[in-house]
Protein backbone atom coordinates (compact mmCIF):
# COMPACT_ATOMS: atom_id res chain seq x y z
CA UNK A 1 0.00 0.00 0.00
CA UNK A 2 1.46 3.34 -0.76
CA UNK A 3 -0.04 5.98 0.58
CA UNK A 4 -1.17 10.16 -0.77
CA UNK A 5 2.00 12.75 1.00
CA UNK A 6 -1.28 14.48 1.90
CA UNK A 7 -2.31 12.26 4.51
CA UNK A 8 1.01 12.85 6.60
CA UNK A 9 -0.45 15.99 7.04
CA UNK A 10 -3.49 14.75 9.08
CA UNK A 11 -3.04 14.65 12.32
CA UNK A 12 -2.84 11.11 13.93
CA UNK A 13 -5.62 9.26 15.75
CA UNK A 14 -4.97 6.53 19.00
CA UNK A 15 -5.64 3.23 17.08
CA UNK A 16 -5.32 1.69 20.74
CA UNK A 17 -4.62 3.19 24.05
CA UNK A 18 -1.92 2.09 25.87
CA UNK A 19 -1.97 1.13 29.74
CA UNK A 20 -0.41 4.43 30.83
CA UNK A 21 -1.55 7.93 30.31
CA UNK A 22 -0.52 11.33 31.44
CA UNK A 23 2.12 11.88 33.69
CA UNK A 24 2.64 8.06 34.51
CA UNK A 25 3.39 8.02 30.49
CA UNK A 26 5.93 10.59 30.24
CA UNK A 27 7.64 9.62 33.39
CA UNK A 28 7.93 5.56 32.03
CA UNK A 29 9.23 7.27 29.09
CA UNK A 30 11.77 8.83 31.04
CA UNK A 31 12.65 5.80 32.80
CA UNK A 32 13.28 4.27 29.38
CA UNK A 33 15.28 6.72 28.11
CA UNK A 34 17.20 6.89 31.44
CA UNK A 35 18.41 2.95 30.58
CA UNK A 36 18.80 3.49 26.94
CA UNK A 37 21.16 6.77 27.24
CA UNK A 38 22.98 5.10 29.80
CA UNK A 39 23.97 1.66 27.88
CA UNK A 40 24.69 4.22 24.98
CA UNK A 41 27.53 5.49 27.54
CA UNK A 42 29.17 2.26 26.85
CA UNK A 43 31.22 3.62 24.24
CA UNK A 44 32.29 6.60 26.16
CA UNK A 45 33.30 4.39 29.20
CA UNK A 46 35.23 2.01 27.17
CA UNK A 47 37.04 3.78 24.45
CA UNK A 48 40.74 3.13 27.33
CA UNK A 49 40.13 -0.66 27.35
CA UNK A 50 39.27 -0.88 23.27
CA UNK A 51 42.60 1.64 22.87
CA UNK A 52 44.73 -0.49 24.96
CA UNK A 53 42.96 -3.92 23.81
CA UNK A 54 43.16 -3.17 20.16
CA UNK A 55 46.01 -0.68 20.08
CA UNK A 56 43.95 2.31 18.61
CA UNK A 57 44.98 5.40 17.54
CA UNK A 58 43.21 8.84 17.56
CA UNK A 59 42.23 8.40 14.25
CA UNK A 60 40.88 4.83 14.87
CA UNK A 61 39.70 6.14 18.07
CA UNK A 62 38.01 8.88 16.27
CA UNK A 63 36.22 6.92 13.78
CA UNK A 64 34.58 4.74 16.30
CA UNK A 65 32.92 7.73 17.82
CA UNK A 66 31.92 8.93 14.58
CA UNK A 67 30.30 5.69 13.62
CA UNK A 68 28.21 5.30 16.42
CA UNK A 69 27.54 9.33 15.84
CA UNK A 70 26.02 8.92 12.63
CA UNK A 71 24.23 5.66 13.33
CA UNK A 72 22.43 7.05 16.09
CA UNK A 73 21.34 10.17 14.68
CA UNK A 74 21.07 10.46 11.00
CA UNK A 75 18.37 7.44 11.06
CA UNK A 76 16.50 9.05 13.41
CA UNK A 77 13.75 10.89 11.24
CA UNK A 78 13.73 7.72 9.19
CA UNK A 79 12.76 5.24 12.17
CA UNK A 80 10.17 8.28 13.16
CA UNK A 81 8.74 7.61 9.67
CA UNK A 82 8.54 3.84 10.24
CA UNK A 83 7.42 4.65 13.13
CA UNK A 84 4.15 6.81 11.78
CA UNK A 85 3.91 4.06 8.93
CA UNK A 86 3.58 1.04 11.02
CA UNK A 87 3.64 1.44 14.99
CA UNK A 88 5.00 3.35 16.93
CA UNK A 89 5.32 1.99 20.24
CA UNK A 90 7.02 -1.85 17.87
CA UNK A 91 9.85 0.76 16.24
CA UNK A 92 10.18 1.99 19.91
CA UNK A 93 10.09 -1.13 21.60
CA UNK A 94 12.65 -2.74 19.09
CA UNK A 95 14.72 0.27 19.38
CA UNK A 96 15.68 -0.17 22.71
CA UNK A 97 15.90 -4.12 22.77
CA UNK A 98 18.83 -3.78 20.35
CA UNK A 99 20.19 -0.92 21.84
CA UNK A 100 20.46 -3.10 24.97
CA UNK A 101 21.85 -6.19 23.19
CA UNK A 102 24.38 -4.93 20.92
CA UNK A 103 25.60 -2.11 22.79
CA UNK A 104 26.36 -4.32 25.82
CA UNK A 105 28.58 -6.86 23.77
CA UNK A 106 31.00 -4.52 23.12
CA UNK A 107 33.00 -4.78 26.22
CA UNK A 108 33.71 -8.17 25.13
CA UNK A 109 33.84 -8.04 21.13
CA UNK A 110 36.18 -10.16 19.83
CA UNK A 111 37.72 -8.00 17.35
CA UNK A 112 37.30 -4.46 16.18
CA UNK A 113 35.68 -5.01 12.92
CA UNK A 114 32.68 -6.40 15.60
CA UNK A 115 32.98 -3.49 17.92
CA UNK A 116 32.11 -1.71 14.39
CA UNK A 117 29.36 -3.62 13.79
CA UNK A 118 27.72 -3.15 17.34
CA UNK A 119 28.01 0.31 17.13
CA UNK A 120 26.30 0.53 13.88
CA UNK A 121 23.81 -2.02 15.22
CA UNK A 122 23.12 -0.81 18.53
CA UNK A 123 23.50 2.91 17.80
CA UNK A 124 20.31 2.76 15.23
CA UNK A 125 18.38 1.07 18.42
CA UNK A 126 19.31 4.15 20.45
CA UNK A 127 17.95 5.90 17.37
CA UNK A 128 14.67 4.66 17.15
CA UNK A 129 13.65 5.61 20.57
CA UNK A 130 14.26 9.28 20.49
CA UNK A 131 11.41 9.94 17.66
CA UNK A 132 9.18 7.91 18.64
CA UNK A 133 9.67 8.51 23.18
CA UNK A 134 9.52 12.26 22.16
CA UNK A 135 5.83 11.67 19.93
CA UNK A 136 4.24 9.94 22.55
CA UNK A 137 5.86 12.29 25.58
CA UNK A 138 4.43 14.72 23.43
CA UNK A 139 1.01 13.42 21.85
CA UNK A 140 -2.11 13.75 23.43
CA UNK A 141 -1.97 11.84 25.80
CA UNK A 142 0.04 13.72 28.12
CA UNK A 143 -1.59 17.03 29.34
CA UNK A 144 1.16 19.18 29.40
CA UNK A 145 3.64 18.09 26.17
CA UNK A 146 5.81 20.21 26.90
CA UNK A 147 6.53 18.93 30.36
CA UNK A 148 5.97 15.87 29.03
CA UNK A 149 8.80 15.84 26.48
CA UNK A 150 11.11 17.46 29.18
CA UNK A 151 10.09 14.91 31.11
CA UNK A 152 11.85 12.39 28.60
CA UNK A 153 14.88 14.47 27.47
CA UNK A 154 15.67 14.74 31.32
CA UNK A 155 15.03 11.03 31.82
CA UNK A 156 17.88 10.86 28.98
CA UNK A 157 20.45 13.67 30.20
CA UNK A 158 20.10 11.88 33.73
CA UNK A 159 21.17 8.39 32.18
CA UNK A 160 24.08 9.99 30.13
CA UNK A 161 25.69 11.65 33.48
CA UNK A 162 25.58 8.22 35.41
CA UNK A 163 25.80 5.84 32.73
CA UNK A 164 29.80 6.27 32.52
CA UNK A 165 30.00 5.47 36.37
CA UNK A 166 27.27 2.70 36.24
CA UNK A 167 29.02 1.17 33.94
CA UNK A 168 32.59 1.62 35.36
CA UNK A 169 31.39 0.52 38.67
CA UNK A 170 30.18 -2.79 37.29
CA UNK A 171 33.27 -3.72 35.50
CA UNK A 172 34.98 -2.22 38.57
CA UNK A 173 33.51 -4.70 40.76
CA UNK A 174 32.80 -7.87 38.44
CA UNK A 175 35.40 -7.41 35.42
CA UNK A 176 34.88 -6.30 31.65
CA UNK A 177 33.25 -10.10 31.19
CA UNK A 178 30.18 -9.07 33.46
CA UNK A 179 29.03 -6.04 30.67
CA UNK A 180 26.30 -8.21 28.71
CA UNK A 181 24.38 -8.76 32.17
CA UNK A 182 23.87 -4.73 31.51
CA UNK A 183 21.78 -5.85 28.48
CA UNK A 184 18.94 -7.19 31.30
CA UNK A 185 17.12 -3.85 31.88
CA UNK A 186 16.85 -2.74 28.29
CA UNK A 187 15.25 -6.25 27.67
CA UNK A 188 12.76 -6.06 30.10
CA UNK A 189 11.81 -2.26 29.64
CA UNK A 190 11.75 -2.99 25.60
CA UNK A 191 8.55 -5.32 26.82
CA UNK A 192 7.15 -3.00 28.94
CA UNK A 193 7.24 -0.48 26.35
CA UNK A 194 5.76 -2.37 23.57
CA UNK A 195 3.16 -3.46 26.18
CA UNK A 196 2.20 0.14 27.83
CA UNK A 197 2.91 1.89 25.05
CA UNK A 198 -0.39 3.63 23.25
CA UNK A 199 -0.14 3.62 19.46
CA UNK A 200 -1.75 5.40 16.60
CA UNK A 201 -3.62 4.74 13.40
CA UNK A 202 -0.66 4.01 10.95
CA UNK A 203 -0.31 6.20 7.95
CA UNK A 204 0.03 2.94 5.76
CA UNK A 205 3.65 1.91 4.32
CA UNK A 206 5.41 4.68 2.23
CA UNK A 207 7.71 3.81 -0.68
CA UNK A 208 11.40 3.35 1.24
CA UNK A 209 12.71 6.82 -0.53
CA UNK A 210 9.48 8.73 0.86
CA UNK A 211 11.08 7.57 4.58
CA UNK A 212 13.07 10.50 4.42
CA UNK A 213 11.58 13.59 4.06
CA UNK A 214 13.75 16.57 2.44
CA UNK A 215 10.46 18.42 2.38
CA UNK A 216 10.34 18.56 5.91
CA UNK A 217 13.77 20.60 6.35
CA UNK A 218 12.97 22.95 3.58
CA UNK A 219 10.44 24.93 5.92
CA UNK A 220 10.34 25.72 8.99
CA UNK A 221 11.71 22.51 10.59
CA UNK A 222 14.61 23.09 8.73
CA UNK A 223 15.32 26.64 10.57
CA UNK A 224 14.86 24.80 13.65
CA UNK A 225 17.15 21.96 12.91
CA UNK A 226 19.66 24.67 12.64
CA UNK A 227 19.07 26.32 15.42
CA UNK A 228 19.26 23.02 17.39
CA UNK A 229 22.30 22.29 15.61
CA UNK A 230 24.22 25.13 16.37
CA UNK A 231 22.81 24.85 20.14
CA UNK A 232 24.26 21.03 20.08
CA UNK A 233 27.77 22.21 18.92
CA UNK A 234 27.99 24.72 22.22
CA UNK A 235 27.09 21.88 24.07
CA UNK A 236 29.40 18.68 21.87
CA UNK A 237 32.24 21.69 22.92
CA UNK A 238 31.76 21.87 26.56
CA UNK A 239 31.43 18.44 27.01
CA UNK A 240 34.59 17.08 24.24
CA UNK A 241 36.69 20.10 25.23
CA UNK A 242 36.83 20.86 28.56
CA UNK A 243 38.21 17.85 29.66
CA UNK A 244 41.20 18.66 27.24
CA UNK A 245 41.10 22.48 28.16
CA UNK A 246 41.16 21.70 31.56
CA UNK A 247 44.85 19.04 31.08
CA UNK A 248 46.28 20.86 28.97
CA UNK A 249 45.52 25.00 30.09
CA UNK A 250 45.26 24.55 34.01
CA UNK A 251 48.04 21.43 33.98
CA UNK A 252 44.90 18.68 36.04
CA UNK A 253 45.82 15.15 35.59
CA UNK A 254 44.11 13.48 32.95
CA UNK A 255 42.23 11.03 35.78
CA UNK A 256 41.50 14.35 38.16
CA UNK A 257 38.00 14.13 39.48
CA UNK A 258 37.37 17.84 38.76
CA UNK A 259 36.97 16.70 35.07
CA UNK A 260 34.34 14.40 35.73
CA UNK A 261 32.17 16.61 38.29
CA UNK A 262 32.49 19.27 35.73
CA UNK A 263 30.67 17.08 33.28
CA UNK A 264 28.39 15.56 35.51
CA UNK A 265 27.15 19.14 36.69
CA UNK A 266 26.80 20.46 33.16
CA UNK A 267 24.80 17.40 31.94
CA UNK A 268 22.35 16.73 34.99
CA UNK A 269 21.85 20.44 34.98
CA UNK A 270 20.76 19.95 31.19
CA UNK A 271 18.28 17.61 32.71
CA UNK A 272 16.78 20.33 34.96
CA UNK A 273 16.42 22.46 32.31
CA UNK A 274 14.63 20.60 29.89
CA UNK A 275 11.94 20.56 33.05
CA UNK A 276 11.81 24.10 33.38
CA UNK A 277 11.28 24.25 29.70
CA UNK A 278 8.15 22.30 30.27
CA UNK A 279 7.72 24.98 33.01
CA UNK A 280 7.78 27.81 31.77
CA UNK A 281 6.93 27.52 28.22
CA UNK A 282 2.97 27.45 29.00
CA UNK A 283 3.64 30.19 31.08
CA UNK A 284 5.71 32.73 29.16
CA UNK A 285 5.06 31.38 25.74
CA UNK A 286 7.81 29.24 23.88
CA UNK A 287 9.48 31.83 21.79
CA UNK A 288 10.41 34.01 24.62
CA UNK A 289 11.80 31.04 26.41
CA UNK A 290 13.11 29.56 23.62
CA UNK A 291 15.03 32.21 22.37
CA UNK A 292 15.77 34.08 25.34
CA UNK A 293 17.41 30.74 27.09
CA UNK A 294 19.81 30.05 24.42
CA UNK A 295 20.67 33.88 23.75
CA UNK A 296 21.91 33.83 27.57
CA UNK A 297 23.44 30.35 27.39
CA UNK A 298 26.86 32.17 26.03
CA UNK A 299 27.04 34.17 29.07
CA UNK A 300 27.79 31.32 31.15
CA UNK A 301 29.30 29.19 28.84
CA UNK A 302 32.04 31.66 28.53
CA UNK A 303 32.54 32.54 31.66
CA UNK A 304 33.17 29.05 32.67
CA UNK A 305 36.95 30.03 30.16
CA UNK A 306 37.30 33.01 33.10
CA UNK A 307 36.88 31.56 36.14
CA UNK A 308 39.44 29.38 38.01
CA UNK A 309 38.55 25.70 37.80
CA UNK A 310 37.06 24.21 41.06
CA UNK A 311 35.47 27.19 42.52
CA UNK A 312 32.24 28.15 43.54
CA UNK A 313 31.49 30.64 40.58
CA UNK A 314 33.38 28.24 38.44
CA UNK A 315 30.87 25.44 38.97
CA UNK A 316 27.75 27.75 39.03
CA UNK A 317 28.74 28.75 35.48
CA UNK A 318 28.76 25.14 34.77
CA UNK A 319 25.44 24.62 36.03
CA UNK A 320 23.80 27.53 34.42
CA UNK A 321 25.37 26.52 30.92
CA UNK A 322 23.85 23.47 31.09
CA UNK A 323 20.52 24.08 32.00
CA UNK A 324 20.22 27.15 29.62
CA UNK A 325 21.25 25.46 26.67
CA UNK A 326 18.81 22.49 27.49
CA UNK A 327 15.46 24.68 28.51
CA UNK A 328 14.41 24.87 24.73
CA UNK A 329 14.96 20.67 23.83
CA UNK A 330 11.80 19.99 24.52
CA UNK A 331 9.82 23.28 23.19
CA UNK A 332 12.15 23.02 20.01
CA UNK A 333 10.56 19.19 19.60
CA UNK A 334 6.88 20.14 20.21
CA UNK A 335 6.70 23.21 17.73
CA UNK A 336 8.39 20.80 15.37
CA UNK A 337 5.65 18.53 16.03
CA UNK A 338 3.36 21.36 15.40
CA UNK A 339 4.46 22.49 12.48
CA UNK A 340 4.21 18.50 10.82
CA UNK A 341 1.26 17.64 13.02
CA UNK A 342 0.74 14.37 10.72
CA UNK A 343 4.49 13.39 11.08
CA UNK A 344 5.69 13.94 15.07
CA UNK A 345 7.70 11.35 14.88
CA UNK A 346 9.77 12.46 11.91
CA UNK A 347 9.93 16.08 12.86
CA UNK A 348 11.03 15.25 16.11
CA UNK A 349 13.95 13.35 14.34
CA UNK A 350 14.79 15.93 12.22
CA UNK A 351 15.37 18.18 15.15
CA UNK A 352 17.22 15.61 17.10
CA UNK A 353 19.19 13.11 14.66
CA UNK A 354 19.94 15.48 11.47
CA UNK A 355 21.17 18.74 14.09
CA UNK A 356 22.77 15.82 16.08
CA UNK A 357 24.87 15.23 12.68
CA UNK A 358 24.94 18.66 11.19
CA UNK A 359 26.67 19.05 14.74
CA UNK A 360 29.35 16.58 14.63
CA UNK A 361 30.67 17.87 10.83
CA UNK A 362 30.37 21.70 12.13
CA UNK A 363 32.34 20.13 15.54
CA UNK A 364 35.14 18.79 13.68
CA UNK A 365 35.50 22.21 11.58
CA UNK A 366 35.47 23.51 15.42
CA UNK A 367 38.54 21.21 16.00
CA UNK A 368 40.54 22.73 13.17
CA UNK A 369 40.31 26.73 14.37
CA UNK A 370 41.36 25.21 17.89
CA UNK A 371 44.27 23.84 16.18
CA UNK A 372 44.86 26.89 14.21
CA UNK A 373 43.72 29.16 16.72
CA UNK A 374 44.49 28.07 20.25
CA UNK A 375 42.27 25.55 22.41
CA UNK A 376 40.59 28.59 24.02
CA UNK A 377 39.60 30.62 21.22
CA UNK A 378 38.12 28.03 19.55
CA UNK A 379 36.26 26.63 22.14
CA UNK A 380 34.75 30.55 22.85
CA UNK A 381 33.75 30.49 19.32
CA UNK A 382 31.72 27.26 19.70
CA UNK A 383 30.15 28.59 22.78
CA UNK A 384 28.90 31.41 20.99
CA UNK A 385 27.14 29.86 18.62
CA UNK A 386 24.27 29.47 20.85
CA UNK A 387 23.65 33.21 20.29
CA UNK A 388 22.78 32.99 16.20
CA UNK A 389 20.65 29.95 17.52
CA UNK A 390 18.77 32.32 19.78
CA UNK A 391 17.98 34.50 16.57
CA UNK A 392 17.34 31.70 14.04
CA UNK A 393 14.15 30.77 16.35
CA UNK A 394 13.15 34.17 16.58
CA UNK A 395 13.35 34.50 12.36
CA UNK A 396 11.38 30.90 12.15
CA UNK A 397 8.63 31.50 15.20
CA UNK A 398 8.22 35.24 13.80
CA UNK A 399 7.16 33.67 10.22
CA UNK A 400 5.15 31.01 12.25
CA UNK A 401 3.58 32.23 15.26
CA UNK A 402 0.78 29.84 15.33
CA UNK A 403 3.76 27.71 16.83
CA UNK A 404 4.16 29.98 19.44
CA UNK A 405 1.69 29.60 22.42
Amino acid sequence: MTIDTKETDMPHKIRKPGVLGGTSLALFLAAVHFVNDAITAMLGALLPTLQARFDLGPTLLALLVAVYSIASSVTQPIFGAVAEDRSLRLVGATGVLLAALFLSLVGVAPALVVVFALLIVGGMGAAALHPVGTAVAGGPDVPNRTLGVGLFTAGGMLGFALGPVLILSVITAFGLDATPWLMAPGIVLAVLVYVLLPDWQPHGRRPLRALFQPRLLRGPIGGLTLASSLASVAFVTFTSSIPLWLVNEHGLPTDDKLIGWTLAAFSLAAGLGSLLGGVLAPRFGRRTVLAGSLGAASVPLLATLLLEPGGAPYFIAALLAGALLYVGSPITVVIAQDLAPGAPASAAGMVLGVSAALAGALYVALGWLQELLGLTTGMAIGFALASPAALIVLAVLRRHPEADR
